[in-house]
């Protein structure tokens, strides 16, 4: 026993923290709090607001999955540098797609529909239709 206990000791002093169960039912109750909240918030109409409250809750539930279940809290700097890289690169990314779409024209027809004013397709063989 007292062998066992030496070699936990050692083990846990090396750096190695044993989480409990409880960090990660707490984590895993709220990223299923979350995941219901972005269920909710994606059937009701907001707008504009729908898009930014989606990315606000997804980024909030990929860092609880990085921070905890990726133990980023207790990484090396070198692996904390490339996962905020990663975040600065994804935020450049976002940003670039919505700054392109924020300073589009506007588009000649309204959501996409179909003109009714310019002629109908004549399909060869058949008589022209008649409007009235």
């Amino acid at each position: 026993m007292a062998q066992a206990t030496t070699t936990d000791t050692a083990h846990s002093k090396a750096g190695h923290k044993d989480h409990g169960t409880k960090r990660y039912i707490v984590v895993w109750a709220i990223l299923l709090i979350c995941t219901a909240l972005t269920v909710w918030t994606g059937r009701q109409d907001l707008g504009g607001a729908n898009i930014v409250i989606a990315l606000v809750i997804a980024t909030f539930k990929a860092s609880l999955v990085v921070l905890f279940f990726m133990h980023m809290t207790e990484a090396a700097g070198t692996n904390r540098i490339v996962f905020i890289t990663s975040f600065v690169f994804m935020l450049v990314m976002i940003f670039g797609v919505f700054g392109d779409l924020w300073t589009r024209n506007e588009m000649s027809l309204p959501s996409a529909a179909p003109s009714t004013l310019a002629p109908e397709i004549q399909v060869p063989g058949e008589a022209p239709a008649h409007h009235e």
